[in-house]
């Protein structure tokens, strides 16, 4: 017992001795942060000419983007072409604005362990982060980034970025790039749960989580897995019910469920619950829509396919 009191008691004696120490290093913490923020200042400098023409680069990429969904088979390849080079021009210049940050970024590290020190390693993860960066553009230039490499079908690396900017700044776009990517890379539950997060950071964003959810579908259904894509189309539907393309991408992916099955002589075809409510929800929608026709037939034929089809063996027996 008396060795347990004796630690006990130097212990005691080293925080009493403490306060001295924390005059010294508080000088010191003060001069390094006047420092680190005279830097921050001229690295700044330094960085936004190459964030401004990252972002300048990504919204020639997204305008094209934009201009394949309406190109014609010829133009195409052109405007890819140059999508890529956008998208590439975007990174180069993001990658060397983050380079700037980094002289930065450990000068910020240095002076949260001086502070951890001084203040007994009080210092929240949070407020650890805040300090750390100081420059509120980084986890804008991380998320962007991470965008330029999913526009290039580099979708680890895009995931990689997102990821970094989300620990800096939750945000709800963010977390709907990372649901893509994660989509893209088959990872599902990674993507549902990305999806999931959007609310949490903003309540608000019905819109973009319902996006996310589409986005997932829609990266299913390019894969051939449209059962798949089924589950995150209803949530879409649910979140966002006036979403005329997500009912046509929820009937296209019903439609590849339906069944048959023998009765009567006739080959009944068996269509799942919801298919037609999902085709009729987006004439309503979009009656003159750039998939009305499509979906018209495809109701017409569910009436003919509902009433059965003679069988093989039914047509010869008249024959």
């Amino acid at each position: 017992m008396s060795r347990l009191l004796l630690k006990v008691g130097a212990l005691a004696l080293q925080i009493i001795l403490l306060p001295p120490l924390f005059a010294q290093v508080q000088e010191t913490d003060i001069k390094t942060a006047s420092k680190t923020r005279e830097e921050a200042v001229k690295r700044s400098d330094l960085m936004k000419p190459h964030f401004a023409n990252g972002n300048r680069a990504m919204q020639d990429a997204q305008a094209i983007r934009q201009q394949l969904q309406t190109a014609s088979t010829d133009q195409r390849p052109a405007l890819l072409t140059k999508m890529k080079a956008d998208y590439q021009m975007a990174i180069t210049e993001y990658e060397q604005a983050l380079e700037e940050t980094k002289v930065r970024d450990e000068s910020g590290l240095h002076v949260i362990g001086l502070i951890g020190v001084i203040r007994n390693g009080l210092v929240s993860q949070q407020k650890a982060v805040e300090m750390l960066v100081q420059d509120k553009d980084v986890p804008v230039i991380l998320s962007n980034l991470g965008i330029a490499y999913g526009g290039l079908g580099e979708h680890q690396e895009a995931i990689t970025m997102l990821q970094q900017a989300a620990i800096l700044k939750p945000a709800a776009g963010t977390y709907m790039e990372l649901g893509t990517d994660f989509a893209q890379v088959g990872k599902m539950p990674e993507a549902a749960a990305s999806c999931e997060k959007i609310l949490t950071v903003d309540p608000a964003a019905k819109n973009t989580q319902e996006g996310c959810y589409k986005n997932i579908a829609i990266v299913l259904t390019n894969n051939g897995k449209l059962a798949e894509a089924i589950a995150p189309l209803q949530k879409a539907t649910q979140l966002n019910p006036q979403d005329a393309l997500a009912w046509k991408l929820l009937g296209d992916a019903l439609t590849n469920t339906i069944t048959s099955k023998p009765e009567g002589g006739k080959m009944v075809y068996v269509i799942p619950a919801g298919t037609v409510e999902a085709y009729q929800r987006y004439l309503q929608l979009e009656p003159n829509g750039p998939y009305a026709e499509q979906v018209q037939a495809a109701l017409e034929g569910f009436a003919k396919l509902t009433k059965g089809v003679s069988s093989p063996t039914e047509t010869k027996e008249k024959n």
